[in-house]
């Protein structure tokens, strides 16, 4: 007995692991998403992507919520037209603390961040330093898009 989890059937994913791909909704270019896929594809994994909201940095309420979702889901829509086996997750809290534990859940072989711009590079940074700390898979950001 099969059942459906995250956009993909339980069965497919005997040991195959993720690239989960942190995104922030703004800052994905075409060029990370290509990425993204290639080094999925590459490797044989699947693709999840996530969002996190900061609930202490942002407002809390159900239609932006919903927005956010739409977003993302629009988003994976867009990859498994391609033929991609993405998922997709909304998830609450502080941003190192819930990728990590997703990370850990899925044991995740590769952690994706999209580039957020030149302005945010050093906060960036940092974060995906200490996520980087606290997961046994790689970490890296994908390009910012070529201008």
């Amino acid at each position: 007995m099969t059942s459906r989890e995250n956009g993909y059937l339980e069965t497919d994913r005997p040991n195959v692991g993720t690239l989960l791909y942190v995104t922030d909704l703004i800052h994905d270019s075409n060029e990370a998403l290509d990425v993204a896929c290639e080094l999925a594809a590459s490797h044989g994994v699947h693709l999840e992507l996530i969002h996190v909201v900061e609930l202490e940095h942002a407002r809390s309420s159900p239609d932006g919520q919903m927005g956010i979702q739409f977003r993302l889901d629009v988003l994976a829509q867009r990859l498994r037209h391609l033929k991609r086996n993405v998922a997709s997750r909304l998830l609450f809290g502080s941003p190192e603390e819930v990728i990590s534990k997703r990370a850990k859940e899925i044991k995740a072989k590769l952690i994706a961040f999209a580039f957020s711009g030149q302005s945010a590079a050093r906060v960036q940074a940092e974060m995906v330093k200490r996520v980087g700390s606290k997961v046994a898979c790689p970490v890296m950001i994908l390009p910012a898009p070529a201008i």
